[in-house]
């Protein structure tokens, strides 16, 4: 039996073959620009992380800082300047000395600055109370174990103080 005169018999069914599925090419260039900027974005990551590796986090970091100092007896002392050579200048014209150390001479430049910050204003103090405030100072530190030259007299506290009006604040009144 044909279907209506065209030669094709019932009940079969025409067979069709499928097509192959096309084929996904990727051509080299393609690969290629695909590696690249996986390659790129590889280094730009691994970039950032050495900056931030290489980054000072002292400024960041949440514990206090901590500097640990250790005397050194080739260490050459350095000389002072400006203000703090006229300071010490005066101190030693007074025969009042470092005897060399570091530590002496520093406490010495701290008690100079200190002695201009009580005379002048806001609250200005009078000299004598500035004097009695140096010799307070010293002998809170001979207390502490923190080595003095010499014990310092009223006299040499009131020469201290005399060096760093000189020095550090000649508009303060003494």
């Amino acid at each position: 039996m044909t279907v209506e005169g065209r030669d094709v018999p019932t009940g079969s069914v025409p067979h069709h073959h499928p097509r192959p599925a096309a084929k996904s090419r990727q051509t080299p260039v393609g690969v290629l620009v695909v590696a690249a900027a996986i390659a790129v974005a590889a280094l730009a990551g691994l970039i950032s992380v050495g900056v931030y590796l290489s980054r000072d986090k002292t400024a960041t970091s949440p514990g206090p800082q901590t500097v640990t100092i250790s005397p050194s007896s080739t260490a050459a002392t350095a000389p002072a300047d400006g203000a703090d050579a006229q300071f010490l200048s005066t101190l030693d014209s007074y025969g009042i000395t470092d005897n060399g150390k570091a530590a002496i001479r520093q406490r010495f430049m701290e008690l100079g600055h200190h002695t201009c910050f009580l005379l002048l204003p806001p609250r200005p103090q009078s000299l004598e109370l500035t004097v009695s405030n140096i010799l307070a100072a010293q002998t809170q530190d001979i207390a502490a174990g923190n080595p003095w030259p010499k014990r310092l007299t009223h006299d040499d506290a009131e020469h201290l103080a005399q060096a760093a009006i000189s020095a550090y604040c000649p508009n303060a009144h003494s």
